[in-house]
């Protein structure tokens, strides 16, 4: 078979899943953002916090030496027992980090100047909803509010689970409540309102984010847009920082964070991740038995393969894995060719000067969108 063929056979096999009706849940990754400004990765928040916390900072100096010898982010705060004070200070030297970066995307976004790297795959998914399932979860560890300017600017409803006005509450019924509307509909000669689900995504933001913050004296969460740019001395930014603390920190909030995520994925019979490399199991493993005990599709595009991806088509016939092509020889990965893996050889394969790894490129060519 010529390599056009198997590309052909590729793409028309790829559009036969998307054309299913399924429910499908979006997870987005730590690549869709790094695409938008490259310092909203791991580099350059370990820089900003080698300088932004004070040396003298009980427990931060073992850390910082292991950054000075070269480990990145997620090793040196793996395998170490952070004290409250010194996360708390992470966490809000992330933030605001991570805020900086975000409010400097955030207008071009919004006007259009920039466009979000996930926007044509979410309108394209939100036009496939069925109006009994109007509902596009989406799923996500990143801090910033990239995918919520994106809705914004698309004319996407979205709800995160917080309810109120600045000072918003986790509340996911009511926050829902106003996803919906009336209808007059005459049955009879008699006129009758019926409620309707308005299309929406449900944004679970399952490792906090540069909008959310919790109340020292009581635990409380609430969201706030204003204080992204600094918040009140008694409220902590709810972010969960790398390495071990992460997983600690998402488990120790399991219910407020990841408990609306966990019935999205039980409901879910499909799956999308843009940017993700399959490296944090306390987010996927649940996606992953879904997959593999009801044969969800799944479809993974990112740039870097990893050893991770490469164990993911063994679960299932429909599990799709598109990346760049890693040269062998030098580890680094080429942008501009494109790696499929099936659990079906005669759908994998590596083919130059194809970007399908990159999800605009995926929607247009595959979606038509």
């Amino acid at each position: 078979m010529k390599n056009d063929d198997k590309l052909k056979n590729i793409k028309e096999s790829l559009l036969a899943v998307m054309r299913e009706p399924r429910r499908w849940l979006l997870f987005v990754g730590t690549g869709a953002s790094v695409a938008m400004d490259t310092e909203l990765g791991m580099p350059a928040l370990a820089s900003h916090l080698l300088t932004a916390i004070p040396e003298n900072t009980d427990g931060w100096d073992s850390i910082a030496t292991r950054l000075d010898q070269g480990d990145d982010l997620e090793t040196a705060l793996t395998g170490i027992t952070l004290k409250e004070p010194l996360q708390n200070e992470i966490a809000r030297c992330t933030a605001y980090f991570v805020a900086q970066k975000d409010m400097s995307l955030r207008d071009d976004v919004l006007t259009d100047k920039k466009a979000w790297v996930g926007e044509p795959l979410l309108q394209q998914l939100m036009r496939g909803l069925s109006p009994t399932w109007p509902r596009l979860p989406i799923v996500t560890p990143n801090y910033d509010m990239l995918i919520e300017y994106a809705c914004s600017k698309a004319n996407i409803p979205y709800i995160t689970g917080y309810h109120g006005g600045i000072m918003r509450r986790r509340d996911w019924p009511k926050a829902r409540e106003r996803l919906y509307r009336l209808n007059p509909v005459t049955m009879g000669g008699k006129r009758r309102d019926t409620i309707t689900a308005i299309s929406c995504v449900e944004l679970m933001k399952v490792h906090g984010s540069i909008n959310l913050f919790r109340c020292n004296s009581d635990e409380t969460f609430v969201e706030n847009d204003i204080w992204t740019v600094g918040c009140p001395a008694d409220y902590t930014p709810m972010v969960a920082p790398p390495g071990d603390t992460k997983t600690q920190e998402a488990l120790n909030n399991h219910d407020r964070l990841f408990g609306e995520a966990l019935q999205a994925i039980d409901k879910a019979t499909a799956f999308f991740v843009i940017g993700y490399g399959f490296r944090d199991e306390h987010i996927h493993q649940k996606i992953l038995e879904r997959v593999r005990n009801h044969e969800c599709p799944l479809i993974v595009l990112t740039l870097d393969p990893s050893t991770e991806l490469d164990q993911l088509p063994a679960i299932g016939k429909s599990v799709w894995v598109i990346t760049g092509i890693q040269d062998q020889a030098n580890g680094k990965t080429d942008p501009s060719g494109t790696r499929f893996a099936n659990g079906n050889k005669k759908l994998s394969g590596d083919f130059d000067g194809v970007t399908l790894w990159q999800s605009v490129v995926f929607t247009k060519q595959i979606l038509g969108g």
